[in-house]
């Protein structure tokens, strides 16, 4: 078994994992190092390791009946909700900024009156995981059993791994626990989670959920590729099972905190370890664009990545406050200020099933916008069964015409429910095409457009679809429920 450098790997952004190659061999054990020319500062066998037993990485292959993309896109999220059905839960959370005790009761009760369901300390607001101070911890749990008492589940945010080193912008986690760069030999800038940070910050966690009541954990930057030159790590020998201890060992940590029930958002794919959430169409650098700018790419984000992704299992981000830059162009505050984006964003998100990190001190300033919040977040939990299935795509937003996603669920009452957009600055008169095949509705839909009865029957062409006449105003939203008419 050796780890090999491929000479290209380096032209592939975030790809820092040398590949494994294996080979038959006689006699008791197995010989684990490295072969070839010096190459990412992999040499020859430099620390050959016998090893009696190795459980290697699991590939999961789905076989497909067609090369068309919807239907692929669909058997890949049909195995997805079959393989890793805990990316199927979507709790309604905000990530609250006001994170003193006052602070974080202000946006609990207005949660509770809207219909939020979590509550997130967020990163940046001074919330530390990390806090082992007695009193400290008994703050955060006198909040928590305030926020539970409503209903409202809580959650927070930490660093757990990358720029965790040597000059990260995380904090150093302790020079004996960085990792050591193959080449230089210097220290770098991630922890290695293969060294005694794991123990601790696996340590922490759990003591600080047990004493605490946290049920979920926004664990940013966990284990990402980086490869440990050092040989005095706790839990790997050196260079050549750096890679293969990081992983296994950031698996037991998701795995161990899917044991105690606690929802896990992580900007990674490690769902097989029990993670829920991971970043759709994440770009830090977006959500300093103006609002209307912002809003347009994350619907085309989440429009490309629900190919693949069920809808429950990434997150957006809405933020409510500044975040990184963009000023009060960026900024969703003051909410009253700006209730037609805010209203846009409700919309979009809830009505594409995605859940969001609205980053700010709370969900509302009036009760105006108040209103405004219930009301989606009643459309939301009305037809959540139907909002969190699969989605079938209709018309990419290009800010040029109307755009349009449809949910469809076969095995639910509630067939089908379109999102249809309108970001143009024009009157749009138009035939809606909606594709119906994956409703499981074969003769006769019955659509209701913003829940309005009685609804209107549509009669199935032979291609299972039907043409809807639409008419939407500058800058508006509407839907369509579809039941069978069958």
């Amino acid at each position: 078994v050796s780890w090999e450098v491929d000479p290209e790997i380096s032209k592939t952004p975030g790809a820092d994992e040398p590949l494994l190659k294996c080979n038959y061999s006689t006699g008791l054990g197995v010989l684990l190092g490295t072969t070839g020319k010096k190459a990412g500062g992999l040499g020859g066998v430099s620390n050959p390791i016998t090893l009696t037993q190795v459980e290697s990485f699991r590939v999961l292959e789905l076989v497909t009946d067609s090369s068309e993309l919807e239907r692929v896109g669909l058997s890949r999220r049909r195995m997805t909700r079959l393989l890793t059905p805990q990316t199927q839960e979507s709790p309604m959370f905000f990530h609250g900024t006001n994170t003193s005790a006052a602070g974080v009761q202000a946006a609990v009760d207005q949660m509770e009156e809207v219909g939020f369901e979590m509550f997130v300390y967020s990163f940046g607001s001074g919330f530390n995981m990390e806090n082992t101070d007695p009193a400290y911890i008994a703050e955060i749990a006198e909040t928590v059993k305030y926020a539970n008492a409503r209903g409202i589940e809580v959650g927070g945010y930490d660093l757990i791994c990358l720029d965790r080193g040597d000059g990260g912008y995380g904090g150093n986690v302790g020079y004996q626990w960085d990792i050591v760069d193959p080449d230089t030999y210097n220290l770098g800038p991630h922890a290695c989670f293969a060294s005694g940070w794991y123990d601790k910050i696996h340590q922490i966690f759990l003591n600080f959920i047990n004493m605490t009541g946290l049920s979920m954990v926004a664990t940013d930057g966990p284990y990402g590729g980086s490869s440990c030159a050092s040989t005095n790590h706790d839990h790997h020998t050196g260079l050549e099972d750096s890679i293969y201890w990081q992983n296994r060992l950031q698996g037991t940590f998701y795995k161990d905190l899917k044991e105690l029930n606690i929802f896990i958002n992580q900007p990674d794919w490690y769902f097989h370890q029990g993670g829920n959430k991971v970043g759709m169409g994440y770009n830090e650098n977006q959500y300093s664009l103006p609002r209307w700018e912002d809003l347009t790419i994350s619907r085309q984000g989440m429009f490309d990545d629900t190919y693949h992704y069920i809808p429950t299992m990434g997150w957006m981000f809405l933020p409510l406050v500044q975040y990184h830059g963009g000023g009060a162009a960026a900024e969703f505050e003051p909410l009253s200020k700006h209730l037609p984006e805010y209203e846009w964003a409700l919309a979009q998100y809830m009505g594409y099933g995605v859940a969001v990190c609205y980053r700010g001190p709370k969900p509302y300033d009036t009760s105006e916008t108040k209103a405004l919040v219930h009301k989606w977040v009643s459309f939301y939990n009305k037809y959540r069964d139907i909002l969190t299935s699969d989605i079938v795509h209709v018309r990419r937003p290009d800010m040029q015409d109307v755009d349009a996603i449809i949910h469809v669920n076969p095995f639910i009452t509630h067939r089908g429910l379109a999102m249809v957009f309108n970001p143009t600055d024009d009157v749009k008169i138009t035939n809606l095409t909606l594709p119906l095949y994956y409703t499981g509705i074969s003769t006769m839909a019955e659509v209701f457009q913003e829940g309005a009865t009685p609804g209107v029957p549509y009669t199935l062409g032979r291609d299972f679809s039907i043409s809807v006449p639409l008419i939407m105003g500058p800058r508006s939203i509407t839907w369509f429920l579809v039941l069978s008419g069958d």
